[in-house]
């Protein structure tokens, strides 16, 4: 019997999903999801639909035996069926819990154990393998639901086969939901009393951080803080429901979780989802999206397509370009500063829209509005670059803890530079040493089983965030680093690495760079560059290579990058100016332990895995021959 009873409007003060089901009620026939599968063309599904098929899943669960207060983990890149998973857990009364896909086997491990988990969705067949892989250490899972059974099996019981998995333990998706849609409105009736009997404080997700340090800590969220956070994000995201949004950044990260999930189904619009990050341009293409959510290394990407575009045009054409830049640069800069733009300006500037700026924004995206820049430092030069145009690029701040955004810049007033004032409901404050200080009701309450942990990351009812920062007059916050990443060098001069590296990043070519010199006299640097830009900007130079490997020993291109680092070092102290660099053959991965699963970088483990590199920077004046001699002696670079 398919279900079709409507969730009571009465408790949507108290449970996200709710939230949704009260939207969706709304919104009905409007489109709700666009998604792809086996590389057809884009299909969509309204709210209606959308909210029936999280009904039926919710059932489904339910009648596999999930309880309130019971966790689900999900294990899967970014898919329509990860959002509804989610939604279907949270509307039992139980706790979603994010693994992401890239995570390594003793992180999956860790975080279905430590959360004991009952129930594991996964996403594919390659993802199950990794699941399984750990499958005798995770004794609390009893059903796993796969979203997408392989091209080549029948049916889940022919796969449990395949795998020797006992009976009953795995099943997939549709038979989950087929399960629910057979059940009666007395079995609605009990999962509308599971979200009357959530608490507003009661927890809805467990979110691991990725771990920098250590082992990863589970970040309890209750509905309290995430309909918190969704409140301060109102007066910033001007959505409605014709906003066509893309995701494909990972649901496992508080950044699209909150800005992207949370926030497109309690107020409508349209959620497009990208088939990977890596199709993300092709996909922009096709749904013509009006907000999207970035890293800064996705907006590096869009920028360099942009920009070789606008390096390519010459004469009168590149002039107008530039000059049409410099206008929108001005127009920017006036709203940081708070000042009105005058009549000469507004001329001006209207002029540039019509003949430069409109174009630009067509070629980007013709529908894009509002670009969100999260979960790292981006650059001015881009971040100035995509507001010139006239698309609203907002840089902000945020952390699992904080539920996300403390900070963030508003339309109109952006700062660029720094990630904005803080959001609402938000307090926060300097400590002595400068780190960031904040409470409100999007913070968390302390780690999951874990009261050393709480104990250390609050200050009273502050919670320390482990940055530092400087904030100005007009209330913004500029980050400066990280506590516990400052290099204290032989001099005793404190710096901020992410400071250089940021600086390192705007040097054409290079994709990432890591920063070393705690205790020494200067600064040494690994870096990785784009090979394809590399390789075509030294042929159209002439420059005599055999291939990458040759050329990134060149002395043609280590000369290139070292006056490039030079000429946009200047606003940076002596101390802080990086005097050696080493190029690394590969990037930093997830695989070797380098990067987190939200890309971001362990220095101390880059710093163990080249250590004979660093240390020859520090005792040659040949990087290029140091990175050879400890590629022969350690074997240490990729």
């Amino acid at each position: 019997m398919l279900v079709d009873r409507k969730i009571s409007d009465s408790i949507t003060d108290r449970n996200i999903a709710a939230v949704f089901f009260a939207r969706a009620k709304q919104l009905d026939h409007l489109n709700c999801v666009e998604y792809k599968e086996k590389k057809e063309p884009y299909r969509s599904m309204n709210w209606r639909e959308f909210s029936k098929l999280v009904q039926q899943i919710a059932l489904g669960l339910m009648t596999l035996g999930l309880k309130a207060g019971e966790k689900a983990a999900i294990f899967s890149s970014t898919t329509h069926f990860w959002v509804a998973a989610d939604l279907a857990t949270i509307s039992n009364g139980a706790i979603s819990v994010p693994v992401y896909p890239t995570s390594s086997a003793n992180d999956i491990d860790f975080i279905i154990n430590n959360s004991q988990a009952k129930v594991l969705f996964v996403q594919n067949e390659n993802l199950l393998k990794r699941a399984l892989a750990v499958r005798d250490s995770i004794p609390t899972v009893q059903k796993i639901v796969l979203f997408f059974l392989p091209a080549d099996v029948k049916s889940v019981d022919e796969l449990a086969v395949k795998y020797n998995l006992p009976n009953g333990l795995l099943a997939d998706i549709e038979s989950v939901r087929k399960l629910g849609a057979s059940l009666d409105t007395a079995h609605l009736k009990i999962l509308e009393d599971r979200m009357k009997s959530t608490p507003k404080d009661g927890i809805a997700t467990i979110i691991y951080t990725s771990g920098t340090t250590g082992v990863p800590k589970g970040v309890p969220l209750t509905h309290g803080n995430i309909m918190a956070v969704i409140e301060d994000m109102k007066p910033v995201l001007s959505e409605d429901d014709r906003s066509v949004y893309l995701s494909y950044l990972p649901l496992s990260h508080i950044f699209e979780r909150i800005c992207g999930e949370f926030y497109w189904l309690t107020h409508g619009g349209v959620c497009a989802f990208a088939e990977s990050i890596e199709m993300m341009g092709r996909n922009m293409i096709e749904v013509e999206p009006t907000t999207i959510l970035v890293v800064p290394r996705v907006l590096d990407r869009i920028y360099a397509k942009v920009k070789s575009g606008i390096d390519g045009a010459t004469g009168k054409k590149r002039k107008l370009i530039d000059w049409g830049l410099e206008v929108g640069t001005e127009v920017v800069e006036c709203h940081g500063e708070g000042k009105k733009v005058g009549p000469l300006l507004w001329l001006k500037h209207k002029i540039a829209d019509k003949l430069v700026l409109e174009k630009l924004r067509e070629r980007i995206g013709p529908n894009l509005r509002i670009i969100v820049s999260g979960g790292a430092p981006a650059t001015r030069e881009v971040l100035t670059f995509f507001n010139a145009v006239g698309i609203n690029t907002l840089e902000g701040y945020g952390l699992t803890e904080t539920s996300a955004p403390t900070n963030v810049n508003r339309i109109g007033q952006v700062k660029i530079g720094t990630v904005g004032p803080a959001v609402d409901s938000v307090h926060q404050k300097l400590a002595e040493d400068g780190e960031i200080l904040v409470k409100g009701p999007t913070i968390f309450k302390g780690y999951y089983n874990n009261p050393e942990a709480t104990a250390e990351a609050f200050e009273g009812e502050w919670f320390k965030t482990g940055d530092i920062g400087t904030i100005d007059a007009d209330g913004y916050l500029k980050i400066t680093d990280r506590k516990k990443d400052l290099i204290i060098n032989s001099a005793g001069k404190n710096i901020a690495p992410q400071r250089v590296e940021a600086v390192l990043k705007t040097v054409p070519f290079v994709t990432q760079a890591v920063v070393f010199g705690d205790k020494q006299k200067h600064l040494v640097a690994l870096i990785t560059l784009d090979e394809q830009a590399a390789c075509d900007f030294a042929r159209e130079r002439n420059w005599e290579f055999d291939s990458y490997f040759d050329l990134s020993r060149s002395a043609a291109l280590l000369g290139f990058l070292k006056k490039e680092l030079q000429a946009r070092s200047k606003d940076l102290a002596d101390y802080e100016q990086v005097k050696r660099f080493a190029i690394l053959a590969n990037e930093l991965s997830v695989e070797a332990g380098e990067l987190t699963a939200t890309l971001k970088i362990k220095r101390n483990v880059v710093g163990r895995n080249y250590k004979s590199l660093i240390d020859q920077m520090y005792s040659s004046h040949d990087a290029v021959a140091a990175e050879q001699e400890s590629r022969e002696l350690a074997g240490l670079a990729k």
